[in-house]
């Protein structure tokens, strides 16, 4: 039974295409329907098969009904409906003029960038981020790759890291992260970072690792690319588009708040020995303090 909705309330718009839709949807289909009529607000916090699970279905059956509504796929329907739920935040694109004050201006960045965490975290999928922290716990050692702007960030990690103990080495250098990934061995990973999933510098020092027999984790954004072709686990990152900034930009915050997670799930994973690592390396900087 369709749940029944107060006339003089307006259903948000994604909300409304389902009911819409409803009458014409297979058994299967409308349990889905109906279970995300009635549970919006506890949707956005499901993964696909929670959802499946939750309506009596299969994934494939979620995942048919987001495409029914002109959307790639769940990740994307999450990231709509959430966004139909909550006060809309201000666009950079769409908001931002030559004519804003400054603070103007970094209200609205800060917006974007809060929009592109809000959308990471609905889109990551729980499944690759566990397999993510599988593959580091177990790893000899984890090179992280990067080029251009990618390449801060894979720094960032490597640095972050290497507090724990963790051998590796962060290559912004496509020469050096070929040579590096050529050596590497199995039960060796490899951290790859790039926003577009197609710059050809990481996706050729990529293939050399999984040749030498080392795991892959990417960081990417949203979408099939190369690089999630390759990889054995994909955290995705998505960030609005804008005349005045990379799109990459406010991904970076992304990436860089990934990157926070996987360090903080390894410290737990390894320890004691994260821990200690971690005092002895504090320790080595307190003399270098005034």
């Amino acid at each position: 039974m369709a749940p029944t909705v107060n006339a003089q309330v307006e259903r948000p718009k994604i909300l409304a295409q389902i009911e819409a839709v409803r009458p014409q949807l297979g058994a299967a289909m409308r349990r889905v329907a109906d279970f995300v009529l009635e549970h919006p607000e506890q949707v956005i916090h499901l993964s696909v098969t929670e959802v499946a699970e939750q309506a009596g279905t299969s994934e494939a059956t979620v995942v048919r009904l987001c495409q029914l509504l002109g959307l790639k796929g769940y990740q994307d329907f999450k990231i709509r409906l959430s966004r139909s739920l909550v006060a809309p935040l201000k666009s950079l694109h769409e908001d931002i003029t030559p004519t804003d004050t400054p603070y103007q201006m970094m209200e609205k960045v800060f917006q974007t960038t809060v929009r592109t965490l809000h959308d990471t975290q609905l889109i990551v999928d729980p499944q690759q981020l566990e397999a993510a922290v599988d593959i580091l716990a177990a790893a000899r050692r984890i090179e992280f790759v990067g080029v251009g702007g990618s390449g801060i960030v894979a720094h960032d990690a490597y640095h972050k890291f290497m507090k724990l103990g963790i051998p590796g080495a962060a290559h912004a250098d496509p020469h050096n992260a070929a040579q590096v990934c050529a050596v590497l061995k199995p039960g060796d990973a490899v951290v790859a970072v790039s926003y577009s999933g197609s710059t050809r510098d990481t996706l050729e020092a990529v293939e050399i690792a999984k040749q030498s027999g080392a795991r892959i984790v990417a960081i990417t954004r949203y979408g099939r690319s190369p690089l999630a072709r390759l990889a054995d686990a994909v955290l995705h990152t998505t960030s609005p588009e804008s005349r005045y900034r990379s799109e990459g930009v406010c991904s970076r915050i992304a990436q860089l708040c990934l990157i926070d997670t996987l360090v903080i799930a390894l410290y737990l994973r390894r320890r004691p020995e994260a821990e200690e690592a971690l005092e002895r390396s504090r320790a080595s900087l307190s003399a270098k303090r005034l």
